[in-house]
């Protein structure tokens, strides 16, 4: 009798993990995503005997993005997932113009990369509303228009939020739908929003 208690109280313990891990959202994951990315750039300059220290913001770059990404996850609960995932990002012509001081100042995004964490919860079966947050990489050229390229930053840590929502189409594919938001950290000059569409396959063999 006890022992059989003891194999009842085991069930009931590992079944919601069960069902937890038949989801189609658990496991490793592949996508590919576009959209759009607006940044705004920023240039301080310190005082000096001419004049006073100055600060300032561009507001207007814009242009396409395309990216992949990938990532693993599982299902942390009944309803409530949790994951990891990489993505590399490739703008188009992704410039901020703004004049200081008389003179004209570039920032151009060449590409990034971000490694963030991600957790939702699945209002049904087919779909995951998530929130995640991490680090991206990017890649930045500043320019001075005048004298070619100035000292401005290159690679940056920069910290990333967003959300997001993914539902799937088809047994293993998947849409989904994401914004994103970086912000000016130590050496990086940009700030930049990001919303991107795209489709996700995922390689989990879940049953539901």
């Amino acid at each position: 009798m006890v022992s059989a208690l003891l194999a009842a109280v085991a069930i009931l313990a590992t079944a919601p993990a069960a069902r937890a891990e038949e989801s189609r959202f658990s496991g490793f994951h592949l996508g590919a995503f576009a959209g759009v990315a607006l940044i705004d750039s920023t240039v301080e300059f310190p005082a000096t005997s001419t004049h006073p220290a100055a600060k300032f913001v561009d507001q207007g770059g814009d242009g396409p993005i395309f990216g992949i990404r990938g990532g693993w996850g599982a299902m942390i609960g009944d309803q409530t997932y949790a994951g990891v995932e990489g993505e590399f990002m490739v703008p188009y012509n992704v410039t901020s113009r703004l004049m200081a001081l008389g003179v004209e100042y570039r920032a151009r995004l060449r590409n990034e990369f971000g490694l963030y964490g991600r957790i939702g919860i699945m209002p049904d079966r087919a779909s995951l509303l998530y929130l995640r947050a991490g680090l991206t990489i990017p890649r930045q050229n500043f320019e001075v228009v005048q004298g070619g390229n100035a000292p401005g930053a290159d690679w940056s840590l920069v910290p990333a939020i967003g959300l997001g929502a993914e539902g799937f189409v088809s047994r293993n594919l998947a849409l989904r739908l994401d914004a994103t938001y970086s912000v000016p950290t130590g050496t990086n000059k940009m700030e930049s929003w990001r919303v991107t569409a795209g489709v996700v396959w995922h390689f989990s063999t879940g049953g539901r």
